[in-house]
């Protein structure tokens, strides 16, 4: 499944925001745009004015948002502490640095970057290099209420360039000992860069003057490089094989072929712009009608939205007040709340299944006396009734079965009583029989046939069987629709 990371680098004056795409078969650049800062009264304003353009530009909705704010706003301090687990390092770390802080602990929020061991003294033992950082509560908060007050809550916020640094570490092709510079109009970032890891970060203020600025800033590369001599002794003698450039400053008032000649002439050390895009093509694809000319404006930004697509970690600086509220946090109402109507519902599902499985016992029970009674009423004889319905289908059978098995009448068989009105009658004889009723002692007889003299030659006929004692017509009389003779006969066995 794929989710959209909006990268969101901000400066003094710029902000830029990549859109980009993450998914299984990779992480494609959408969109990005790089807007200036209005001049407006006051910074907030000018900064919404600004974020209103990118999302004017760039769908914003449903996106992962991680941000940076200027590199500058925080203090870096390299120190060393006697132990490696990363709980006790947070816990030490206000102790360790209150001393050296400009404002109260309580006014700042404090993360930091561990220094891998390759740098460190043989000497140094369980000890744990790492770049403290402190930024003020009051710039974290700032940038969040503006941010949040547009719907770009940020998952992370961490400083300007840093991000960029962690990716030209990982993915580009780029010296064993190297320094890392984003370079704005007025201000630059500095990230000294040790087998692939950052060692040191300072972010100072630069002349804006063109003129002058080139050699001003091999001056503070310089005065880097022997403040990160001084901290370690193992690199004492630290000289980097090469600097990547990047940021907007080199649109404006840095010539970088100036700069590199500057550079290679007073520190003999080569430097090449850096382009994320192109050093890390195989973990960004972009559309054919990118341009690579916006490098230097959106590098950071790229690099904010990679960092989270590929899950790499750094500083971060949404902690303490600030930090992201947890999905259990931020939608505990909701969840108490469906919580709730779920527990009534399953109440009244049960409430309703029991008074529908009571009524249907009810129903049972009124259909089950029902039977009883009518097996009462028709079998009174049977008095231990334990299944009513079986047992009536019992009886049932045995009727029908009694019914069409022969029967006798007295001694006298009802067999006997059909055969000898079948072989007594004449076949000549017109006659059909409607009805035959043979009782206890006598039989019924009714039909019709053509003429009266018939009707007596029937009778004369069943006199003679021995069975019949005597043989009596109860009617005679004539049908005129059919022309009929209907007769009636009363046989005594």
């Amino acid at each position: 499944m794929s989710r959209k990371i909006l990268g969101l680098d901000i400066r003094h004056d710029t902000v830029s925001a990549a859109l980009l795409r993450s998914g299984i078969k990779g992480n494609w650049i959408e969109s990005h745009i790089h807007v200036p800062i209005p001049d407006q009264e006051g910074m907030e304003n000018g900064l919404r004015a600004a974020l209103e353009t990118v999302q004017d530009k760039v769908d914003t909705t449903n996106t992962v948002c991680v941000a940076s704010f200027p590199a500058d706003k925080v203090s870096y301090r390299n120190i060393q502490l006697p132990f490696r687990d990363r709980k006790k390092i947070r816990q030490v770390l206000p102790l360790e640095l209150e001393p050296a802080l400009p404002l109260p602990i309580e006014d700042m929020i404090l993360d930091f970057h561990v220094i891998p061991d390759h740098i460190r003294d043989s000497e140094a033992g369980e000890h744990t290099d790492i770049i403290a950082t402190g930024a003020e509560v009051s710039d974290i908060k700032f940038y969040l209420d503006v941010l949040t007050s547009l719907e770009m809550d940020p998952e992370l916020i961490t400083i300007g360039g840093y991000t960029t640094a962690l990716c030209l570490a990982r993915f580009s092709d780029i010296p064993e000992k190297c320094l890392f510079m984003d370079i704005d109009v007025d201000r630059c970032t500095v990230f000294v860069i040790i087998a692939r890891e950052i060692c040191l970060i300072r972010a100072f203020s630069t002349r804006s003057n063109p003129e002058f600025r080139s050699k001003a800033l091999c001056t503070d590369i310089q005065r880097i490089l022997t403040a990160f001599g001084a901290l370690y002794e193992s690199v004492s003698d630290f000289h980097p094989e090469g600097i990547c450039i990047t940021g907007y400053g080199l649109e404006n008032n840095l010539s970088v072929s100036e700069f590199a000649q500057d550079v290679r002439q007073l520190l003999n050390i080569p430097v090449r712009q850096a382009n994320l895009i192109q050093d890390a093509k195989a973990m960004i694809k972009t559309h054919p009608t990118t341009m690579m000319k916006t490098s230097v404006q959106m590098d950071n930004a790229f690099a904010l939205a990679l960092t989270e697509a590929e899950g790499i970690t750094g500083l971060n600086f949404r902690k303490g007040p600030f930090a992201v509220k947890r999905q259990w946090a931020e939608h505990k109402q909701s969840f108490v709340s469906t919580g709730i109507f779920a527990a009534l519902l399953l109440i009244a599902v049960g409430f309703y299944m029991i008074f529908t499985t009571s009524g249907t016992e009810k129903k049972l029970a009124e259909l089950d006396q029902q039977i009883t009674s009518i097996f009462k009423a028709t079998f009174p004889n049977i008095t231990r009734i334990v299944d009513p319905l079986h047992q009536m289908q019992i009886e049932i059978q045995n009727i029908r079965k009694e019914a069409f098995s022969p029967k006798k009448t007295g001694n006298i068989r009802v067999i006997d009583v059909i055969n000898n009105m079948s072989t007594r009658i004449p076949k000549e004889i017109d006659v059909e029989f409607t009805r035959l009723a043979i009782g206890p002692d006598n039989v019924l007889i009714s039909g019709n046939t053509d003429t009266y003299n018939a009707v007596d030659e029937i009778k004369s006929q069943l006199e003679q069987a021995d069975i019949f004692k005597e043989v009596t017509i109860s009617s005679s009389n004539i049908d005129r629709r059919e022309n009929r003779v209907r007769f009636k006969l009363r046989i005594q066995l």
